[in-house]
């Protein structure tokens, strides 16, 4: 799986699990903001994102993470959070 394919999955995510509207989404960079002053997710956004995430790429994030947040800064850092939980290389 590639990264590029990882984001359009990110995208979808965010549609289904957010319900941010489909063209905003789809209309989103790479390395678009999705905190505060970019998408505006908050750590609750995040949080179920994150658990749509471990159900759409079949992985498992470490319960001992104490700050996930900056995982999310952009699609292109969480994609790559993907790929190195996936075991695969960027």
């Amino acid at each position: 799986m590639t990264q590029d394919e990882i984001v359009v999955r990110l995208k979808k995510l965010l549609t289904e699990r957010l319900r941010i509207p489909s063209d905003r989404a789809q209309a989103l960079a790479p390395d678009a903001l999705l905190l505060k002053d970019g998408l505006g997710l908050d750590s609750l956004d995040c949080v179920e994102l994150l658990l749509g995430i471990e159900d759409e790429f079949e992985v498992a994030f470490d319960d001992e993470e104490e700050d996930w947040m900056p995982h999310f800064s952009t699609l292109e850092v969480l994609s790559q959070l993907v790929l190195s939980v996936k075991g695969e290389r960027t």
